[in-house]
């Protein structure tokens, strides 16, 4: 373990953190009567089970439907299919048990889903090829039935609520059930420290989303286990998924690359001149088929990968999936059959000119021109990687062998060589299994380790109180920081060599340089929760070498704005760039920002010169305190502009970065939650409320779209999911509420690092009768409650761990009773470890 993970354990096991309960508080454990809250309970008591969970769908029903029925697992004839649904999002290993097969052998198809709509479409809600992600990036796999007993997938489903089964071939199989082996946390959310309950069930619904989306997208060490298996003769075994790029041998020029392959079934995959995990790929895809013996899935798709065939696509993937643009530029008809289960050797030739030719063991099977096409070149938001390589994968339900990989130039010197016989292949590959907490921004899309989007997802993991969940991706991408002070924008699960790290943060972090910003803040928030001094010092060279790396590169020179590396001057990255400076040095001016140069006089608002304004930029502005408070009261009376059923969106034409490729308006989760931090910075619980329940309790509504946890995007209208099937809904980058209702409706924050002192400060008009809650602190929780009784007087109560001293601000003026002593004003302290302090308004 590292040290700065030990540092961390030895502190917080020092202070004795989340100490037992208080026997002074919570009433006796009943509810008084002078208050409108129940008891505030105690974390549920919980064990980790020692084997792996198993999960089961609480409905099965015959046929597809969204209807709940009971029915069992009977799939008698072709075309016979069970829907099942798990009530919200699970994750893990699928398997089935297999109680009778009436023919040799059968065959199903299993489509997974978060929105039940996606069962009703041939590729579910995906394909989603946008990471390695140690998970399944297709969404409809295909089994073989040979015998009775269990039957396990090979990937895991990264985050799914619905399921159907389908038989495609055989008979008679009946199943005694189906579920999956879970892979994340299944511990009851009533069992974590951090709690939090409203009298309006709503809000605490959506204060549960983020405990649940935690668990879909944050995993402890060797919990996401590598997508590659090596033999130390065969070489790898790849099944059908995103290929895999390494930096050995990027940016060869003129080149042929050759390798042996043995299809296990299916077909083989490979790509050539294409980004290392910049997430598009521009170069060529290729996927060549088999001949498809006796035996092959009968749901092979023949339209689109025919047998005997080289496939040539270009960008994400074959296919499209809503912004995962992905084309399938030609076929070419390999003049023999593509056998199975043979080794053959395959060679590509790049002369780098845009032709390249194929040949399979010797034989050509296909030229072309890429540029020719006309099509798929990389979308504009995407500018050119520092690397390019070559990938190797199969497609859908394929799988083979790769072994003796050579590239060698036209000059005829060998520029790369690889048995691919070695362990090590998966660390140079980026598809080993994780070595460090990581925390991805989504259980089934997203699986990269987002730098930038921690910023609102950490917050709530520290309203939850499990801290490892912060400081283990942070050392994370401290291990993946650079000699220039860089750290990548978003990261692989997978731990890398050197080379790796260096060619794949190069490459990554090209247009989101204000996510180092950000991260500083998860550093600073951190350590404003736990006062871990210990692990900031030991990270204090990498940070300030980080903040020099932004600084140099995201400062215009002339006008002293933040310009997020390449994009121009840019306000919200100015704003970022003022508040880790602060944060990190306190020197707020040390850029010689001139605040005035951002205000518009004749629109009222806040902006770059000659630009419209941000929704994002209100909550920066309020932040950073930019400008007059009379400044900042008038640009927000701009916000019911951008008013959407949905909430609140920037024009398509002007500031909303998420309609790139057009097709509508739609609400991202993760300005929701910057405009929802801002208005708790703000004191505007009124409009707080309103924009929870207009972008965030959607989600929480039980019909077919629920999953239990927090969505990418939400449509306009705020009835479905924003994205449709792409649309990842258990995304963690929507993660604010529930830090905003720990932090500013019970209004629980730090004064000092640790919680040493803290203040109890609640919005004064939230409307809800009461709320209750636990705070994590390192020196045991916080209790506090607070609400209406009949005579519409507030009332509350806050209980302190030994250690702490917290200053308690009523959401109200006027006088009030403690501990029943009557006509006090102003603010009350409490002190940790002498017992509940009440408050009662006069």
């Amino acid at each position: 373990m590292r040290r700065a993970q030990l540092v961390f354990l030895a502190t917080f096991a020092a202070t004795g953190a989340l100490a037992g309960p208080l026997a002074s508080r919570n009433n006796g454990g009943k509810s008084a009567a002078s208050t409108p809250w129940p008891s505030i309970p105690d974390p549920e008591a919980y064990t980790k089970p020692s084997e792996p969970v198993r999960v089961y769908p609480i409905s099965v029903a015959t046929g597809l439907t969204s209807e709940h029925g009971n029915a069992k697992y009977k799939l008698d004839s072709v075309g016979d299919m069970v829907t099942l649904d798990y009530g919200c999002d699970q994750a893990g290993i699928p398997f089935f048990d297999v109680e009778t097969l009436g023919s040799t052998y059968a065959q199903i198809e299993i489509k997974y889903t978060e929105s039940y709509n996606g069962l009703l479409v041939n590729q579910s809600d995906g394909p989603f090829p946008f990471a390695n992600g140690l998970s399944s990036e297709f969404r409809v796999e295909t089994l073989n039935i040979t015998q009775t007993g269990e039957l396990t997938s090979f990937f895991v489903q990264g985050s799914q609520r619905w399921q159907s089964i389908k038989l495609i071939h055989g008979s008679g199989v009946t199943m005694k059930t189906a579920g999956f082996i879970s892979t994340v946390d299944q511990a009851p959310i009533a069992s974590k420290p951090g709690y939090f309950a409203s009298s309006n069930q709503t809000m605490t619904d959506i204060w549960q989303l983020g405990p649940r989306t935690q668990q879909l997208a944050c995993f402890p060490p060797g919990s996401q286990v590598s997508t590659w298996e090596v033999d130390s003769e065969k070489g790898a075994y790849i099944r059908g998924q995103k290929p895999a790029t390494t930096i050995k041998g990027a940016n060869a020029k003129s080149y042929t690359l050759s390798f042996e392959a043995m299809i296990d079934y299916g077909g083989v995959g490979w790509r050539v001149d294409t980004e290392v995990d910049n997430i598009y790929a521009e170069g060529p895809y290729l996927v060549l088929t088999s001949n498809y013996p006796e035996g092959s899935f009968v749901n092979y798709n023949t339209s689109l990968v025919p047998r005997n065939t080289l496939v040539l696509g270009r960008g994400w993937s074959l296919q499209n999936q809503t912004t995962l643009t992905g084309y399938k530029l030609d076929t070419f008809e390999v003049p023999f059959d593509v056998t199975e289960k043979e080794w053959h050797n395959i060679e590509t030739n790049s002369p780098g000119d845009g032709t390249y030719t194929v040949r399979l063991d010797g034989k050509q099977i296909a030229q072309f021109n890429l540029t020719a096409y006309n099509i798929g070149a990389r979308p504009p938001y995407f500018p050119p990687c520092a690397y390019y390589s070559f990938a190797f994968a199969p497609w859908q339900d394929q799988a083979a062998w790769y072994r003796n990989v050579n590239v060698t130039l036209a000059s005829g010197q060998n520029y790369y060589s690889n048995p691919m016989t070695s362990e090590d292949v998966k660390i140079e590959y980026g598809v080993a299994t994780n070595s460090d907490y990581v925390c991805s921004d989504a259980g089934k899309r997203d699986r990269f380790s987002w730098l930038g989007d921690r910023q609102i997802s950490a917050r709530s993991i520290e309203a939850v109180g499990e801290w490892e969940y912060v400081w283990g991706p942070a050392v994370q991408a401290f291990d993946h920081q650079i000699s220039s002070g860089e750290i990548p924008s978003n990261m692989l699960f997978s731990e890398l060599d050197l080379l790796g790290t260096q060619g794949r943060t190069e490459s990554l972090d090209l247009i989101l340089v204000d996510w180092e910003n950000k991260f500083v803040s998860v550093l600073y928030y951190y350590w404003q929760k736990t006062g871990n001094d210990t692990f900031i010092q030991s990270y204090w060279p990498q940070m300030t070498a980080m903040m020099s790396y932004t600084i140099s590169s995201s400062i215009d020179p002339v006008t002293g704005f933040g310009t997020n590396g390449a994009s121009g001057a840019n306000l919200y990255s100015t704003c970022l760039m003022i508040d880790s400076l602060e944060q990190m040095i306190e020197m707020g001016q040390a850029l010689g920002y001139n605040k005035s140069r951002t205000w518009n006089e004749t629109g009222g608002f806040f902006a770059m010169p000659g630009k419209d304004y941000a929704v994002q930029d209100m909550s920066a502005i309020e932040r950073t305190k930019i400008g007059t408070p009379e400044q900042r009261e008038t640009f927000w009376s701009k916000l019911p502009g951008r008013e959407e059923p949905g909430g609140y969106v920037d024009p398509p034409a002007g500031a909303n970065q998420f309609d790139l490729l057009g097709g509508g308006v739609k609400i991202s989760m993760n300005v929701a939650g910057e405009l929802l931090w801002g208005l708790g910075e703000r004191g505007d619980g009124q409009t707080a409320a309103n924009l929870l329940m207009r972008s965030f309790a959607p989600q929480v509504e039980r019909n077919v779209n629920y999953t239990g946890a927090y969505w990418e995007f939400l449509s306009a209208d705020g009835t479905y999911p924003g994205n449709d099937l792409e649309t990842a809904q258990s995304h963690y980058w929507g993660g604010s509420p529930t830090a905003f209702m720990t932090e500013y409706v019970l209004g629980v924050r730090p004064t000092t690092p640790g919680f040493v002192t803290f203040e109890v400060k609640p919005l004064s008009d939230w409307s809800d009768t009461w709320v209750q809650g636990r705070v994590p602190t390192p020196h045991g929780l916080i209790y506090t409650a607070w609400g209406y009784d009949s005579a519409g007087k507030i009332h509350m109560e806050v209980t302190a761990p030994k250690g702490t001293t917290g200053t308690i601000s009523p959401p109200f003026s006027g006088s009030f009773s403690v501990n029943g002593k009557s006509h006090q004003a102003g603010t009350v302290t409490v002190k940790g470890g002498q017992g509940k302090v009440t408050i009662a308004q006069d």
